[in-house]
């Protein structure tokens, strides 16, 4: 069993209260940090680790009947994914009946969390501002085809950075023939906080952020798409983050849809450059591990440094076509 240890950090004033749980637990670290008033609270809460993560999988073959003990099993195919560092997220789930059914698949994670976190609090004529900074950068690619053809299949996927994210959900398809390539990083994270001893003002939650979605897909059945994009100011009313943008269609018959998203959100704390970070997000073309493992899935296929964009910004290209049949090479 790894060794554990757990730091409490409490700082009361009058109404105000800011507490910090630092844990760290067989090489997970884990950070909550809560401001509490008279009226209203705020919390958010970080985990990650040092890991390097690489997967690869080809699946081709026919999903049918199986003799076993004398009787015949019901054909049937699942699996899932679920990855969480950081909030830092992609799932997915897949399901199928009787059919032919391929698949290709390939996933690289990095996490780091050498850095200390770092929090800062001042009072000021009955008004404190509570700083935080912490650099734990994740960063996540990943690829999938699948190409199906039989009774049915459900397939559902989303991709979470922060409190932004992307997905689908492609259900009752007969035919379907689906490509996938997903690029996630995130730098660090600072948040602040003004607050009295009555009410808490304002919230900024800024972690440095960029995702790129990219999707191409020939669809029989019923297939819904979704996206959203937040700003750094959490709404107390409603208890989330504000919306910026978000989208959600659906399409029911036959279609070819190709969509491709990109966001990103950068807020300046200090002059730290991010080495560990590769192409746009450190030196440029600097090269690192994460370059050199593979020659055939570069973070350059995914970030492109002619993309970089400014504060909170976004683009979305998407297009939908009707029933003729395209599969996906």
């Amino acid at each position: 069993m790894g060794r554990s240890k757990t730091r409490y950090l409490l700082t009361i004033s009058i109404g105000l209260i800011l507490s910090l749980i630092f844990i760290t637990t067989a090489g997970a670290t884990y950070l909550t940090i809560a401001v509490g008033t008279n009226s209203s609270t705020w919390s958010v809460q970080r985990q990650s680790e040092n890991l390097i993560f690489d997967y690869s999988q080809s699946v081709q073959g026919t999903v049918s009947p199986v003799d076993y003990g004398g009787r015949s099993l019901s054909p049937y195919y699942s699996g899932y994914q679920d990855v969480n560092v950081n909030d830092v997220r992609l799932r997915d789930r897949t399901s199928a009946l009787q059919g032919s059914y391929s698949s290709e698949e390939q996933m690289k994670l990095q996490s780091d969390i050498t850095e200390p976190t770092l929090i800062n609090t001042t009072a000021e004529g009955g008004l404190f501002t509570i700083q935080i900074y912490e650099e734990w950068p994740v960063i996540l690619k990943s690829s999938k085809t699948i190409k199906y053809s039989g009774m049915e299949i459900n397939d559902r996927e989303f991709a979470g950075n922060s409190q932004d994210f992307a997905g689908s959900n492609l259900l009752y398809n007969k035919e379907l023939s689906k490509e996938t390539n997903v690029g996630m990083v995130l730098r660090n994270m600072n948040a602040t906080v003004f607050a009295t001893d009555d009410a808490i003002l304002s919230t900024d939650f800024m972690p440095n952020k960029e995702m790129y979605y990219d999707t191409r897909t020939y669809t029989t059945g019923i297939a819904e798409m979704k996206y959203r994009q937040t700003s750094s100011n959490y709404d107390f009313k409603r208890g989330t983050y504000t919306v910026l943008g978000e989208g959600d269609e659906r399409y029911s018959g036959d279609y070819n849809i190709s969509r491709s998203i990109h966001m990103k959100s950068n807020f300046q704390y200090s002059d730290l450059e991010d080495d560990w970070l590769p192409c746009c997000f450190s030196g440029v073309n600097d090269m690192n591990p994460l370059e050199v493992r593979d020659s055939g899935f570069r973070p350059k296929d995914v970030f492109d440094c002619t993309c970089y964009m400014s504060h909170a910004d976004g683009k979305i290209a998407k297009i939908a076509t009707g029933t003729e049949q395209k599969t996906l090479k």
